[in-house]
């Protein structure tokens, strides 16, 4: 268990994979596009929506590997049931 379940190994590797073609799309698509020739502002959104896609891929990825390793460890998720009376 040091190395985490099977299960969220495979996650792992699927974020990593999933993140290096987005990558890959993306550079391939700068090139295409030619956006280095492009206004400022078409860079800069360029940027933006490939950092937010990765970031969306990476967040939902990471959450479903930290649900698996909650319920591995039995840390499942408690609720907020406020103070005692």
């Amino acid at each position: 268990m040091a190395f985490g379940s099977p299960t969220s190994r495979k996650l792992l590797l699927t974020m990593v994979l999933l993140v290096v073609a987005l990558d890959a799309v993306a550079i391939g698509a700068y090139y295409l596009f030619d956006i280095g020739r492009r206004a400022n502002q078409v860079q800069m959104a360029f940027v933006v929506v490939w950092t937010m896609i990765t970031l969306a891929v990476v967040l939902v990825l990471l959450h479903r590997i930290r649900l698996i390793r909650d319920a591995a460890t039995g840390r499942g998720r408690r609720r907020n049931v406020g103070p005692a009376r």
